[in-house]
């Protein structure tokens, strides 16, 4: 077990480095001025050119990657083993002396005039408040309902339940969120129609406003949870362990219970886990249409302006998140199903 975890580990690692160098590629090739962005449409093209040499935006995409991965001192080593052609020009920003993801430092946004460190995990922090609160209401009700469906199958129950199932997972996130706006906040005037928040350190300062976020991230997704452990508890209620443990005389909901529910939870492990990063960094839509201030909101801010160090440090933050769930997702197999421990 140990070998594998540590395996999986070096895996991620790799993943990680791949996915960063992916993203500052595609970030290169996007044709964005992000000194005009910040400054201005009639900003002075030597104010322009100081924000440039100040970020670094002057040196070659090769120095600027090795500066935010290693620091500027990895510039040095790189020109030997490189050659002088691929690192050239020589370049010294101010604002990236001290960068070096390896050296625990994130970089510096140029958008926002900060360090990106303090500026990704208050908005994390944000995200974390509103994806853990749908994530409470969210598993247990569509594990309920995946459970309760699958155990009437073909049911008035079980076709409710699909029903709700199949109209809320085909039914596109932004729609959801555009409805409810209409029913709740417009037209019944039960609930604020924005969540956007007087200071960005406080989110549960107006739980209110958290409520229609929430209910849109719970249509979003609890139905395809529910269908999955639906199909799932289906599928083990008719296997021939469970017949045999009925006609031995066992009762009905020791069956279930005892039996059942913990191979019925086999499936839904993986969408469960996969959907941790899903709600914390998958809903920009979500966040975009209700102004809410999470890190969904900051990725899309520094795509639009090609703030690269932020969008660097918020995709290898939501890839950790990703791989490392998965890994959990491994691990809660070994445990319930004991005969795949030793593969």
């Amino acid at each position: 077990m140990g070998e594998i975890v540590l395996r999986r580990l070096g895996l991620m690692l790799v993943t990680m480095l791949i996915v960063s160098l992916t993203v500052f590629m595609i970030s290169e090739l996007v044709p964005e001025d992000i000194a005009r962005n910040v400054l201005g449409q009639f900003a002075s093209p030597s104010a322009l050119q100081n924000f440039r040499e100040q970020n670094g935006l002057l040196c070659s995409p090769v120095v600027r990657y090795v500066i935010w991965l290693g620091g500027d001192g990895w510039v040095g080593p790189a020109r030997n083993v490189l050659g002088p052609g691929i690192i050239a020009p020589d370049c010294n920003p101010p604002k990236l002396a001290r960068a070096g993801l390896l050296r625990g430092d994130l970089g510096y946004s140029m958008q926002n005039g900060m360090q990106v460190a303090p500026l990704l995990f208050r908005r994390l922090g944000n995200s974390a408040v509103l994806a853990g609160l749908a994530f409470v209401f969210i598993m247990p009700i569509a594990l309920l309902l995946g459970l309760a469906a699958g155990l009437k199958e073909g049911s008035v129950v079980d076709r409710v339940i699909t029903l709700f199932s199949l109209v809320t997972t085909s039914s596109p996130t932004f729609a959801l969120g555009a409805l409810m706006v209409v029913v709740l906040s417009i037209q019944l005037h039960l609930l604020p129609g924005i969540s956007a928040l007087t200071s960005e350190s406080n989110v549960l300062q107006n739980p209110l406003k958290l409520i229609m976020p929430m209910l849109c991230l719970f249509f979003a997704e609890a139905g395809y949870v529910a269908r999955i452990t639906r199909a799932s508890m289906v599928e083990v209620m008719a296997s021939q362990y469970i017949r045999t443990a009925v006609l031995k005389g066992l009762p009905y909901w020791t069956v279930v219970f005892r039996h059942a529910m913990k191979n019925a939870l086999l499936a839904p492990i993986t969408v469960i886990m996969l959907h941790i990063g899903w709600l914390l960094g998958g809903i920009v839509v979500v966040e975009t249409m209700f102004g809410y201030p999470g890190i969904g909101t900051l990725l899309l801010q520094a795509t639009l302006t090609k703030d690269v160090p932020v969008i660097e440090a918020g995709t290898l933050f939501l890839t950790f998140v990703a791989t490392s769930t998965q890994l959990l997702a491994d691990l809660t197999y070994t445990y319930l199903n004991p005969r795949i421990r030793y593969k």
